[in-house]
C-alpha cells in the first residue's frame, strides 16, 4: 500500500509541473506576439481635413447690463422745519406735481405776509412820489431809489413766497416711490433726502461695444433685448446713443431704450443681455470643429508632409459653423477637423473623406 500511495503521489506531481511549464510556454508565446505587434511599424491615422480660407463670417456682438428707469431721481427738502404730514407712502403711485409731503409753515407764512405788505407799501410810495417829482418836490435822484427799493420789495415777496411754496413738497416726476427716508414728524433741512420716485415706463439699458464693432451700430437701429427671468421672451429696444469718446478700456457705451408699456412689466435693476447685428466681414476662416483644448488658449491640428503639427492659434469672431483665426495660420492650411482624438502631435495622419 505504501508503495502505491508513493507512486500515486509521484504521477500528480509529475502531472502539475507539467501544466506550470504547459502555462509558462503559453504565457512566453503570448508575449511574443504583444511584443511583436508593439513592435510593427504604426501605419497612418486616417483624419478629416480642410483647407483655412478667406470667407465672410456673418455674426451678432452680444453683450450685457442692468436695466435703468429713464426716468427716476431722489426728491429732497428745499426747506426746513417739521413735517406734519406725509401724503404718499412707499409703493404708492404719485402723479408729476402733487403734494408727497407737508411741512410746517406758520413762521414762513408769516414772513411771505410781511413781504407782500412791503412790496405794496413800495407801490404806493413809488406812486406817491411820481405825484410829488412833476412838482420838483422830491430830486429825481429820490425817485429812482424808490423805485429801487420797490425792486428790492417784489424780490424779498417773490423769495418769501418760494419758501412757502418749498413747505409743500411735490412730485417732480410722475411714478412710483421705490424708497422713502422721512417719517412724519421728523424735522427737515435743506437737502434731505424725502424718497425716491422711480417711472418704469421706458427704461434703458447701458452695454459696452468694443472699437472693432462700434461702426456697425447706428443710433435709431432696432435690437432685440433678453431678460434672464423671462428666457422665452425678447424684447424690442432701440439705440438711444452711441458714445463719441471710448472709456480706459477702450470699449464705448451704447444705450438702448425699451418702451415699457406693452406686454410684461419689466422692472429696474434686472439683468439683461442685447444682441447687435453686425456687418458680416471677410476673415480667415475654419471649421469650429477644429478646435482642440479650450477657447481660452485654442490649438488646432495641421497636416504638414502628412505629419499632425499640434499649433497654437488666436481666434476672433464665430458663427455657427465657422470661427475666425485671428494669428497662427495661414490662407491653405491644411486642418484637420475629425480625428484629432486619436492624435497628440506629429503622427503620421491620411485624409479620408
Amino acid at each position: 500500500m505504501k508503495v502505491l500511495r508513493n507512486v500515486i503521489i509521484a504521477a500528480i506531481a509529475v502531472a502539475v509541473l507539467g501544466g506550470v511549464f504547459f502555462q509558462l510556454r503559453k504565457n512566453k508565446r503570448v508575449m511574443n506576439q504583444e511584443i511583436a505587434i508593439a513592435s510593427r511599424k504604426i501605419g497612418a491615422i486616417p483624419v478629416k481635413a480642410e483647407k483655412a480660407q478667406m470667407s465672410t463670417i456673418g455674426m451678432t456682438i452680444t453683450t450685457n447690463g442692468v436695466l435703468e428707469a429713464d426716468n427716476q431721481l431722489t426728491v429732497v427738502s428745499e426747506t426746513q422745519g417739521k413735517i406734519i404730514h406725509l401724503y404718499k407712502h412707499l409703493g404708492d403711485y404719485v402723479s408729476k406735481g402733487e403734494v408727497i409731503a407737508k411741512v410746517e409753515d406758520e413762521t414762513i407764512r408769516a414772513a411771505e405776509m410781511v413781504a407782500e405788505a412791503n412790496a405794496k407799501q413800495h407801490e404806493r410810495d413809488i406812486e406817491r412820489y411820481k405825484r410829488l417829482s412833476i412838482g420838483d418836490a422830491i430830486t429825481k435822484h429820490d425817485l429812482e431809489e424808490a423805485r429801487i427799493g420797490l425792486e428790492k420789495a417784489k424780490a424779498d415777496y417773490v423769495k418769501a413766497r418760494k419758501a412757502l411754496d418749498n413747505t409743500s413738497i411735490t412730485a417732480p416726476i410722475s411714478g412710483v416711490i421705490n424708497q422713502k427716508f422721512v417719517t412724519e414728524g421728523q424735522f427737515l433741512t435743506g437737502g434731505t433726502k424725502v424718497c425716491e420716485i422711480v417711472d418704469n415706463h421706458q427704461l434703458k439699458l447701458h452695454v459696452k461695444v468694443d472699437g472693432d464693432n462700434i461702426y456697425d451700430l447706428q443710433k435709431g437701429e432696432k435690437v432685440q433685448v433678453r431678460v434672464p427671468v423671462f428666457p422665452d421672451r425678447t424684447f424690442p429696444g432701440k439705440v438711444s446713443a452711441i458714445a463719441v469718446k471710448a472709456d480706459k478700456t477702450m470699449n464705448f457705451d451704447v444705450e438702448i431704450k425699451l418702451d415699457n408699456t406693452h406686454g410684461i412689466p419689466l422692472k429696474s435693476g434686472l439683468y439683461a443681455e442685447v444682441n447687435f447685428p453686425v456687418k458680416s466681414r471677410e476673415c480667415l476662416v475654419i471649421p469650429k470643429e477644429s478646435i482642440v483644448g479650450s477657447m481660452v488658449k485654442p490649438q488646432v491640428f495641421v497636416i504638414e508632409n502628412n505629419r499632425a503639427i499640434l499649433k497654437d492659434i488666436v481666434i476672433g469672431l464665430s458663427d455657427n459653423e465657422n470661427i475666425q483665426v485671428m494669428s497662427g495660420l495661414k490662407e491653405g492650411d491644411q486642418v484637420i477637423y475629425s480625428g484629432q482624438l486619436n492624435l497628440s502631435g506629429n503622427e503620421e495622419v491620411k485624409v479620408i473623406q
